[in-house]
């Protein structure tokens, strides 16, 4: 049986935190489930990650600023971002960008065998 790959999942949404990761869990994936956005930074810095996954999930939250954040910063793992609340603007920082409601698990999936095919190393500037 393979290992399961490493994987950050943050949403400030406890309930779609808690689906999202169980649903996860259930393909090749150890998920490391964080509400907040100083740990989500900390864990991704010191850990080796094969891909962290930002979840925004309602218009307006105070987690689209916390999102930036975690962006801009120096990260050298592969980052999926999933914009359901379909209003941060096109963030250059992200590997890949999904947006709106209708992005469903298999989107998300679909993204991470992407996302952790690529070999890891920085991340080039755009």
């Amino acid at each position: 049986m393979r290992p399961k790959m490493p994987i950050l999942l943050y949403c400030v949404d406890r309930e779609l935190l808690s689906a999202t990761a169980f649903a996860l869990r259930l393909q090749p994936y150890d998920v490391t489930a964080i509400n907040d956005s100083r740990s989500a930074a900390a864990v991704m810095m010191a850990s080796h990650l094969a891909c962290g996954i930002l979840i925004h999930a309602r218009q307006g939250d105070h987690a689209g600023r916390l999102i930036h954040r975690l962006l801009e910063t120096d990260l050298h793992v592969p980052l999926l971002l999933v914009d359901r609340a379909g209003d941060l603007a096109p963030v250059r920082y992200a590997d890949i960008v999904l947006y709106g409601r209708n992005t469903s698990m298999a989107h998300i999936l679909g993204a991470l065998n992407v996302l952790c095919a690529r070999k890891h190393g920085p991340r080039s500037a755009a």
